[in-house]
């Protein structure tokens, strides 16, 4: 029997894509994108299409495990009942023993789906659990925007066919963000201009009409420079400046703080191409900023986003379709938080998440003694991830909720055996665009599976908190979304067709109000950052998504055969390097030999390295960076970490050859 299956993938990306699922005999088949959605437009990204390979993957875990014989030793299979039963039995001990602040619930986006928030409610009915705070994501930039909007919200993509010149500043869209790309090239066909501002020269480029490199983590230099030839032109708004910002003096003093060659050197960028970029943004009308990724990882990243968010505002281009500074939108921005039930909570304590290793091993009064994961490897994806690790090895007792065995398993006690998007019912809010997506079950379970809702509902069932946790996913949607249902947007509609956001504006802050003291947007005035510098460590470590596949999430036979890194020319030639060599990069926190792809599209001073790979495999870009956090936002600074490249002696250029893979299997 044949079927077509609408549903939304979940993943954390800013795309968000409305799915069609083709289902034969019971199993997905293929995947394609549904054409009726208004931003994805019935296509998908190359990680998507291959999806089903890793719904059916061998490599997929259908079975709870547990270790044999305690920490590092084989897993084995049990049945659900008898995991069920150990896990509730040890939240319940641990409880009595030492209360509930001693177990740390740790849940990360693996899933966007709107019914993960009910994870974080079970364990506020047990009494409350300790928590994470912080962001290893996009902290520094909602402080920052927060700081100047009064929050962080993003203009619509499709108001960018309303802009006359788009400057993607440290955003890669053809690898992160690639439904964005038509839109792009449709400015460009209408007569607008497409600028990409990135210190490496990113696949973005080919569709761009021109490429601004500035020094890595230089952007607010770059963006100060930008303002003041704005302002020494006299192309700012008078009108927009003087009735809707406050501190617009205060930020003026602080671009005069330093000369624009000053300013133009610590970019690395001459004048004329810092003068040129700024008179064409300002004379636009309008123009518009897509902020990235690549922006949000130094201490000061909330202070870069206040620079640049600056120069939307001194050229009256806040609140005007075509223009704004957009970097993302609040995923829970339609959900009832009450659902999550905080207020039923007798303890609160969070830990901070970017500072997680440290955090784990100096927690006292009490100390955790359990951790519980969901949708997260945060072994692999926290700052020094040997620490991390470390701590985890700490731990009494962990409790890991995923499909896949993880450098996070690996100090794993019990593995329960979680659903993808493809066998559960959900919907997805995306912090990349305004439409609203259903989230259809297209097959059973695979193997013994179940969705984080089932599990957390068989446990509350064993420790005598059943009735607050149950209901069908349809019936906590309505409850979670229970503002868009008041807004004439019921969640079965959502179920049978993406349905557009009916609250969010496609221009935000077009009445000129913002949610800030002040009422007005809110100028930086201070800025003060000192590039760091580390005695042996010369280089800038850069971590960045790589095109294909997403944060730790792929199969061995996808994973790279090496560990890898990309320099640019001049940093080779300076360490004397060359191209597929093998060399020892260090950081004050661990070393990972790599092969190095030496790549004249790298900027100067930097060391570009892709997330996620594994470090059971030899990567891990997090066994090198530092757990430091941002000034604001709380945002781990993974762009701090300094790093040495050394050829390994007599290293010759590496081969292409892929080495065999050990695989921990089940029992």
């Amino acid at each position: 029997m044949k079927k077509l299956v609408y549903t939304s993938c979940t993943l954390d990306c800013p795309d968000g894509c409305g799915v069609v699922a083709h289902v034969e005999d019971g199993k997905v088949v293929k995947l394609d994108g549904y054409a009726d959605h208004a931003f994805t437009r019935g296509y998908l990204c190359g990680k998507t299409y291959r999806y089903p390979s890793r719904v059916y993957s061998p490599e997929r875990q259908i079975h709870p495990l547990r270790r044999k014989d305690g920490r590092g030793s084989p897993w084995v299979r049990i049945t659900w009942d008898e995991a069920l039963d150990l896990v509730a039995e040890r939240i319940s001990g641990f409880i009595k023993e030492s209360g509930p602040l001693c177990i740390l619930h740790y849940q990360r986006t693996g899933s966007w789906g709107s019914t993960k928030l009910l994870n974080r409610r079970f364990w506020n009915l047990l009494g409350g659990a300790t928590t994470t705070r912080g962001s290893l994501c996009s902290g520094a930039a909602r402080a920052g925007q927060a700081m100047d909007f009064g929050l962080r919200t993003g203009h619509d993509p499709s108001d960018l066919l309303n802009s006359r010149l788009v400057l993607l500043w440290g955003r890669n869209p053809m690898a992160t963000n690639l439904h964005v790309v038509p839109i792009l090239k449709e400015v460009r066909a209408a007569g607008g201009k497409v600028v990409l501002v990135d210190p490496v020269r990113s696949e973005s480029a080919s569709f761009c009409d021109g490429h601004v490199q500035p020094v890595v983590a230089r952007d607010a230099e770059l963006a100060m420079a930008m303002a003041r030839v704005i302002l020494d032109e006299g192309l700012e708004d008078r009108e927009f400046l003087a009735r809707h910002t406050h501190g617009f003096e205060a930020f003026v003093a602080l671009i005069r703080s330093r000369s624009l060659p000053e300013l133009c050197a610590a970019c690395g960028l001459d004048e004329p191409t810092v003068r040129d970029l700024a008179v064409q943004y300002a004379t636009a009308k309008p123009a518009s900023i897509l902020l990235g990724w690549g922006l949000n990882k130094y201490q000061h990243s909330a202070e870069i986003f206040r620079c640049v968010d600056a120069l939307a505002a001194i050229c009256g281009y806040v609140g005007v379709p075509g223009g704004g500074a957009t970097h993302g939108f609040v995923q829970q921005r339609h959900f009832d938080k009450a659902v999550e039930g905080f207020g039923l909570a007798t303890h609160h304590r969070a830990l901070s998440e970017p500072m997680l290793g440290r955090a784990l091993l100096d927690a006292c009064d009490p100390p955790v003694r359990m951790m519980f994961v969901n949708g997260g490897n945060p072994v692999n994806q926290s700052p020094n991830s040997n620490l991390v690790a470390r701590a985890f090895d700490t731990l009494e007792f962990t409790v890991v909720v995923d499909a896949f065995l993880t450098d996070t398993t690996d100090y794993a006690d019990v593995f329960l055996p979680t659903t993808t998007f493809l066998e559960e019912e959900d919907v997805l809010v995306s912090w990349g665009h305004n439409i609203i997506g259903g989230v259809n079950a297209a097959i059973p379970p695979v193997g013994e599976a179940r969705s984080d809702l089932w599990i957390y509902q068989q446990l509350a069932d064993r420790l005598g908190i059943g009735a607050g946790m149950a209901g069908t996913p349809r019936e906590w949607l309505r409850r979670i979304l229970a503002p868009l249902e008041a807004r004439g947007v019921s969640v079965d509609e959502v179920m049978e067709h993406p349905v557009p956001c009916p609250i969010a504006p496609q221009v935000p802050f077009a009445d000129h109000v913002f949610p800030t003291s002040s009422g007005k947007f809110e100028f930086i005035g201070r800025l003060e950052h000192e590039p760091r510098e580390l005695e042996g460590f010369p280089l800038v470590l850069v971590t960045n998504f790589a095109k294909t596949w997403l944060l730790s999430q792929m199969l061995e036979r996808e994973h790279p055969a090496r560990a890898f890194v990309r320099i640019g020319l001049e940093t080779a030639q300076e360490f004397g390097i060359t191209d597929k060599q093998e060399a020892v990069i260090r950081s004050p926190v661990g070393q990972l030999v790599v092969e190095v792809r030496v790549d004249p599209k790298v900027g100067r001073g930097m060391v570009v390295m892709p997330v996620g790979t594994w470090m059971k495999r030899g990567g891990g870009a997090n066994v090198l960076t530092e757990d430091i956090v941002s000034n604001f936002g709380e945002m781990a600074a993974y762009g701090e970490t300094r790093v040495m490249l050394e050829p390994l002696p007599g290293a010759p250029a590496v081969s292409d050859a892929t080495p065999a893979i050990a695989r921990e299997p089940a029992e």
